[in-house]
């Protein structure tokens, strides 16, 4: 069983945590959002079509034709960027979603509210031609997201190990049910089983890049932190000027917190491999 995700509006199974797409958690037991209510017609004189908003529609993907690409080991450095690429794009890209959410929540409520004659349709018109251009500017920026893939293969294996471990689970309580023979039951335990076994085996493979990545980033994040010091002691020994100290020290300190974003990132990956 499947529906989709409430934010870039893939598909996703009920058994998914987040998003194989965006990279969203997702609370299967909420209430889908709304699309903007097209049947709602209110008559807009500027609009070419003479309706009030006109939802933008998703563009269709087109199939994407994998080329393979020759694997390549990579240096602890570029394993710790890859991964900060990964995280910190998931960020910006659901940040976007749920603020394209919001807005179509907020049409709608107007939407609703003109309908219902609780406000008059000129008093609506220009909040909804705000929140329409609102839309279409973060429609605009989720461009720069066309190919991105928001979670890491760790992540993927993981869910996927976990719903495995579940149905092992369930298939434990039927033992004894009349409904199902014993064979049955020894064929699926069998299946499920070996399906664990081979996903723990590609998870140690990605546990040990995972382990090094955040050894990399411990050390990334000591060094940033002597960085700091260190450009601390230039400016109060006059080494750097006020200006210069100041700019470094916004430079640096994006890094830091960049870092110790990637190391919760990280250590929570860790933690929920066990």
């Amino acid at each position: 069983m499947s529906s989709e995700c409430p934010y870039c509006h893939s598909p996703v199974k009920q058994s998914w945590n987040f998003c194989r797409r965006c990279g969203a958690r997702l609370e299967h037991d909420l209430a889908q959002v709304d699309p903007i209510k097209e049947e709602i017609a209110i008559e807009d004189p500027e609009s070419p079509t003479g309706v009030i908003y006109e939802p933008i529609k998703p563009v269709e993907e087109e199939e994407k034709v994998e080329e393979k690409e020759e694997k390549k080991e990579l240096t602890d450095d570029e394993l710790v960027e890859r991964i900060a690429d990964v995280i910190l794009s998931r960020e910006r890209y659901n940040e976007l979603l749920k603020k394209k959410k919001e807005l179509d929540n907020e049409i709608n409520i107007l939407l609703d509210r003109v309908t219902n004659k609780l406000i008059p349709k000129e008093e609506a018109l220009p909040k909804i031609k705000k929140l329409k251009q609102e839309v279409e500017e973060v429609t605009e920026l989720e461009k720069e997201f066309e190919n991105f893939e928001g979670i890491l293969p760790i992540e993927e294996i993981i869910e996927d190990r976990n719903n495995e471990r579940i149905k092992l689970k369930k298939l434990k309580s039927l033992k004894g049910d009349k409904a199902i023979s014993a064979s049955t039951i020894a064929e699926m335990e069998t299946k499920y089983k070996k399906n664990i076994e081979n996903l723990t085996v590609k998870l140690n493979i990605e546990l040990a890049k995972m382990r090094k990545t955040f050894d990399a980033v411990s050390r990334k994040l000591k060094a940033l932190q002597k960085e700091l010091e260190v450009l601390y002691v230039k400016f109060q020994t006059g080494e750097m000027s006020e200006t210069e100290y100041e700019n470094e020290k916004k430079r640096v300190s994006g890094e830091l917190n960049k870092m110790k974003k990637v190391s919760n990132a990280v250590a929570a990956i860790l933690a929920e491999a066990k």
